[in-house]
């Protein structure tokens, strides 16, 4: 009896993990932002292929430190700078804020990327990619909000 118990348990660990393999091939990454520092650090924005909701992802030394699914009921914004060449993806959890900047270079596929935090709308971090950032060229998806771009200094994004 003990030994169909283990063998039992070994079968549902597989069936598990097997699950949750699938489930992450059904992910495109959509951004990618790798930060510097002494440890590594990494933003990503994935659209699921089915449900197309979009997961905004913080890893810190691989570990998942924050996690915001984006949706109907909750919508990631994105703001874009034809002026300047940068396209903004950000949203607010409390009083912090957490922005992409993607800024078009000459060449069509020359780009570089940006990662700020704010606090109280204030900037407290702001890093640069690493150039083996991916940003796709094509994000189009109905859990993202246009903002429209307002030439003011009081203009606040997001």
């Amino acid at each position: 009896m003990k030994v169909f118990r283990v063998f039992l348990v070994g079968v549902i660990i597989s069936i598990m993990s097997t699950c949750s393999m699938a489930s992450e091939q059904d992910v495109t990454e959509m951004i990618s932002c790798s930060l510097p520092g002494k440890v590594s650090r990494e933003v990503l924005l994935s659209i699921n292929d089915k449900t197309k909701e979009i997961t905004y992802t913080f890893k810190k030394e691989g570990k998942v430190e924050l996690s915001v699914l984006f949706n109907e009921g909750n919508k990631l914004k994105r703001l874009t700078d034809s002026k300047m060449g940068v396209v903004y993806y950000g949203f607010n959890r409390g009083k912090y804020g957490y922005v992409i900047d993607i800024i078009s270079g000459a060449e069509k596929e020359e780009y570089s990327m940006t990662f700020d935090v704010k606090k109280n709308n204030k900037i407290i971090q702001s890093n640069d990619c690493f150039q083996n950032s991916f940003r796709s060229d094509d994000i189009p998806n109905n859990y993202i909000t246009d903002v429209p771009y307002v030439d003011s200094d009081n203009f606040i994004f997001p």
